[in-house]
């Protein structure tokens, strides 16, 4: 059973565990549902949060475009009303957006995992931004979903169907097609906030799929991050799904590692 934190534009969700509080971010076109493999092994060591963002999952669209800074903001104030700090792990567009919270608001931000966030690849693929939102139909929901991944055979009929439905819903395609627009040219607008936090003492782990083509690596930027940087081979864009127990492994040890600055 999750609680909504109450009175918040932005809920986030209590996912239940104890100890140092995780929130997990999603990426464009997810939801929450997405950290289904990763939490009950975070929850072991750590109380996680997680929530939808505008126009994806139970959330509504919001503002018709809405920017990655304004999601931000919603978050802001969905986390200081917890008067707490908060290891931030965010995936592609939720790690673009982990990025511009912690860069804003360090006060609030323990540590940061980021997996394969938008803004420090090299691009992120135009083609599945600007398609995603208006697939209607099964066949190509399926190849442009399998993309994603290294081993298409993740990606079921059933997974397509979902977002299907999903992009029905009033709104929502418009709300996609502004968030797609903003990701197209977030390596630029996203660079002060990687520079700001480069020079940080927030502890930090990226980790990347070597076989994305979504958002593929670029090691050149990663190398003046100043993170802690781990590939996976055979891996695409969604590592927390394709090698879900890797990953949650990898973020629990790193998470241990920095237990000194986290408060832990």
């Amino acid at each position: 059973m999750t609680n909504a934190t109450e009175n918040l534009r932005l809920p986030v969700f209590r996912l239940g565990g104890s100890g140092p509080n995780l929130l997990l971010l999603h990426g464009f076109g997810a939801d929450r549902m997405t950290w289904i493999a990763n939490q009950d092994a975070l929850m072991q060591s750590y109380a996680v949060f997680s929530c939808d963002l505008p126009a994806h999952g139970d959330q509504p669209p919001g503002r018709t475009g809405m920017k990655i800074s304004e999601i931000a903001d919603e978050l802001i104030d969905a986390l200081a009303r917890r008067n707490d700090r908060f290891v931030v792990v965010g995936h592609s567009l939720g790690g673009a957006i982990a990025i511009e919270l912690a860069a804003r608001r360090p006060d609030l931000v323990a540590g940061l995992g980021l997996i394969a966030p938008a803004g420090l690849g090299k691009e992120v693929d135009r083609d599945f931004l600007s398609e995603l939102p208006e697939l209607s139909q099964l066949d190509p929901a399926l190849a442009l979903l399998q993309r994603l991944v290294s081993r298409p055979r993740l990606i079921t009929p059933p997974i397509a169907h979902r977002l299907l439905n999903h992009l029905e819903r009033p709104g929502v395609r418009a709300a996609l097609r502004a968030l797609a627009s903003e990701l197209s040219h977030v390596e630029t607008s996203i660079e002060p906030n990687v520079v700001s936090i480069a020079f940080s003492r927030i502890p930090r782990i990226v980790i990347w799929g070597e076989d994305d083509r979504i958002n593929p690596i670029d090691r050149r930027k990663l190398s003046r991050f100043n993170a802690q940087v781990l590939t996976l081979p055979d891996t695409g864009h969604l590592p927390h799904v394709e090698t879900s127990r890797a990953v949650s492994r990898y973020l629990c040890e790193f998470l241990k590692s920095a237990a000194l600055e986290l408060g832990g």
